[in-house]
């Protein structure tokens, strides 16, 4: 199985290229092997497996950094002897400045060679909100809940606020992103963040590359808890550093799965150990409502935001009234808080592509 998700970052594109490996690993025959090395073009290395005692690719400490060309990756990636889950940034392109014949070479093996999974995401507002926030953090992502504490400790107590420049930055960044895979790649799948992360385990073990297995095992049949809790239990646990009151339900949900979570987050270690994973699963970060309360001047980032909109008119982006991204707000965190999934974006009065927050000041 070789897969290669395409991403400007912050689209869940992480989160879905672990996975993917994860279910490749507890789905494929005895003898196949499917490893994930994260970013191609960031540095990756053959060595010797012990867990497999067969040489593999892997990322290896002090090979990170673009010291190989793209030729070397594809003679890697050719000479390997295992399935392959990676990742391919817009931005590694950009900063590598590779010669364009070299990198249309490149494509052009990637197309031939792996199933291609398109990241994006259709609420614009937010994803540009999330990179301003990294701007401040320095952390793409975070694995453990200390971790997450260390990060965002400091940015949770005084809140930051975000310039037009850097809204502008990240759109334009996410645009050329767009216009790069529809010039250079033969999509397979469209990953998009807001209709397929609520059902990832659907999306994936739909993608055409897990079609071969008719009865694939998901995450509750290998792991004693669903996908949904478990995730749900990785962000909930998070909080517990931030001094967040949880209510009954939600205390009484964590002890009824901590067992089933720890169990679980032992096994996804053990692959991380084997080589198998780049590092653990990432953590829910921040819900829309949490941004809102992090970035001091949120109302005026949504009007830098429709003012680009505005300029720009990319057709694949929605302009959003205030009224409009409370609703969302409130609806998302509590799927993550709460876990109640009877709250659905369709009973909402306004259009579903145009949902957004109702308690934040958006005035």
């Amino acid at each position: 199985m070789n897969v290669i998700i395409l991403t400007p970052d912050r689209v869940g594109s992480t989160l879905l290229q672990r996975l993917i490996t994860v279910y490749a690993n507890i789905n494929e025959s005895p003898g196949n092997l499917t490893i994930n090395l994260h970013e191609l073009t960031n540095g990756i290395t053959s060595y010797h497996n012990e867990s497999f005692n067969c040489a593999v690719l892997g990322k290896k400490q002090g090979h990170w950094g673009y010291h190989q060309n793209l030729q070397t990756v594809t003679e890697l990636l050719k000479n390997s002897n295992h399935g392959i889950v990676a990742r391919l940034a817009h931005y590694h392109i950009k900063n590598r400045q590779d010669p364009l014949p070299d990198q249309l070479e490149f494509y052009r093996y990637l197309n031939e060679n792996f199933y291609i999974v398109a990241a994006r995401r259709k609420n614009l507002f937010e994803h540009a909100m999330s990179w301003c926030i990294f701007t401040e953090a320095k952390k793409l992502n975070v694995y453990s809940h200390d971790e997450k504490f260390q990060v965002f400790k400091h940015i949770h107590e005084h809140g930051i606020s975000v310039q037009q420049e850097s809204m502008d930055k990240y759109l334009n960044q996410y645009q050329e992103y767009m216009s790069w895979v529809d010039n250079h790649f033969q999509v397979n799948s469209y990953f998009e963040y807001e209709r397929d992360l609520p059902n990832i385990e659907d999306f994936i073990l739909n993608l055409n590359v897990f079609k071969s297995m008719p009865n694939p095992i998901k995450w509750h049949d290998r792991y004693g808890i669903s996908w949904s809790d478990w995730n749900r239990m990785h962000y909930l646990l998070s909080l517990v550093m931030f001094d967040y009151k949880f209510n009954t339900e939600e205390n009484e949900f964590m002890k009824n799965h901590i067992d089933d979570y720890t169990r679980c987050r032992i096994a996804i270690q053990d692959l991380q150990d084997q080589g198998v994973l780049v590092s653990g699963i990432p953590i829910k970060l921040h819900t829309l409502k949490e941004k809102a309360n992090v970035i001091k001047n949120i109302s005026t980032c949504l009007g830098y935001y429709n003012q680009w909109i505005a300029v720009n008119s990319p057709g694949y982006a929605i302009a959003y009234q205030p009224t409009t991204i409370e609703k969302i707000a409130q609806i998302e965190h509590s799927q993550w808080v709460s876990g109640d999934a009877s709250l659905e974006l369709s009973n909402c009065t306004i259009p579903k592509e145009q949902l957004l927050l109702s308690d934040l000041k958006f005035n």
